[in-house]
């Protein structure tokens, strides 16, 4: 059982058109209308960035598996810093690899049902790289053995 509690509602910050810091944070193996093979990435709009929608999700950017929409997966890699000629044996691999991976997108927005939804229209590189690690440092003289 639980108890409605109105003071744990949280506002989310309406996207605009801009550019985000994020971190690909998931995938699906799916495929489109079309019959075509297809990858659908989740974004996540960086905390430890100074920049509105901080925590948020950008979900369904369709990688589609086609000639013509290959440049999609051409400049994500780029932008994340996946070196030219980097062979991959599957759009599995080449989707596991972008896990984590912080970038730049460029944003817009798509309307749905009479709500704006963001919509990944472009690739950068990241403005501030990786997101600062939680690394602690122990020594030998912390630990009792």
């Amino acid at each position: 059982m639980f108890k409605v509690d109105y003071n744990q509602v949280s506002e989310f910050e309406e996207f605009k058109k801009g550019e985000y810091e994020v971190t690909v944070v998931g995938y699906e193996m799916t495929q489109a209308k079309t019959g075509s093979n297809m990858v659908v990435l989740t974004y996540e709009v960086r905390s430890d960035v100074e920049q509105p929608c901080k925590g948020q999700k950008i979900n369904y950017d369709n990688f589609v598996v086609s000639d013509k929409s290959m440049w999609r997966f051409h400049a994500l890699s780029k932008a994340v810093g996946v070196p030219e000629g980097t062979p991959f044996e599957s759009y599995a691999e080449w989707a596991k690899t972008m896990q984590n991976k912080p970038l730049r997108v460029v944003v817009g927005l798509r309307e749905q049902n009479g709500r704006n939804y963001p919509q990944v229209n472009g690739f950068k590189p990241s403005e501030v790289g990786k997101p600062q690690d939680m690394d602690v440092n122990i020594s030998s003289d912390d630990v009792p053995f």
